[in-house]
């Protein structure tokens, strides 16, 4: 299940800067579905690399990953059902949902309606804090 955002008229927000908050749960919906993509992908990964002779105390490991990939699939699957029950008088300022959140993709994603690339997302290149 692919979720994606609506795109919005002018004539769809209640107030400047606000937005419904079904729209806000099918954006955060596709985030989480994209972000279970990525983790799908990891657990191919590491589960060719274990396939080499991995210890077992690492291949349980390998459940978390799995765990957390049925976990944001799980999520995206509710924020979606609320976007479709939500009431359409529900909205919110989304600007204060986004304050300090480090990923400036994500902010323009979760603020703009458009489509855009990162809804089908894939890992990024390794960055070492």
């Amino acid at each position: 299940m692919t979720v994606q955002p609506l795109a919005l008229t002018d004539t769809d927000e209640t107030f400047p800067g606000q937005l419904p908050v079904g729209e806000l749960s099918r954006r955060l919906a596709a985030e989480l579905m994209a972000a279970a993509a990525i983790c799908r992908d990891c657990e191919h990964i590491a589960g060719d690399l274990a396939s080499g002779g991995a210890a077992l105390e690492n291949l349980s490991r390998l459940q978390a990953l799995d765990e957390l990939s049925q976990r944001l699939h799980g999520l995206s699957d509710v924020l979606a059902r609320i976007g479709q029950h939500a009431s359409g008088e529900w909205s919110m300022a989304v600007e204060p949902l986004l304050e300090g959140l480090g990923l400036a993709d994500l902010v323009m994603r979760l603020r703009d309606a458009k489509n855009h690339d990162g809804w089908d997302a894939t890992a990024g290149e390794l960055d070492f804090f």
